[in-house]
């Protein structure tokens, strides 16, 4: 496939999943779990560092798919995220106070 055309597939797919609430979900965790905002460097264990380093450079690879697939997507999922976890902190609030 033509490279110009294989780039327009991706950003499509990436386009796609990015509609949905459960592909942005997704996308986060892995995000999340590739801690793009976390430096790698572990002192005085040099297979850890690059292990992390490995980690953040996929995730840092994905966060500028996504960022070309839909500018304000990682800013969408991280507001969703957030909403998602304050409704939580107030449930868990709700259910210790009626103890």
């Amino acid at each position: 496939m033509h490279p110009a055309k294989l780039q327009k597939r991706t950003i499509s797919d990436l386009q796609t999943v990015l509609k949905t609430a459960a592909g942005r979900r997704v996308l986060w965790r892995i995000l999340q779990a590739a801690q793009i905002r976390q430096h790698g460097f572990v002192p005085r264990d040099e297979l850890a560092t690059a292990f992390h380093c490995g980690q953040r450079s996929i995730g840092l690879f994905l966060l500028e798919e996504i960022e070309q697939a839909h500018a304000q997507a990682y800013q969408q999922m991280r507001s969703e995220y957030q909403a998602e976890v304050t409704a939580l902190q107030n449930q868990l609030q709700q259910e210790t106070e009626h103890e």
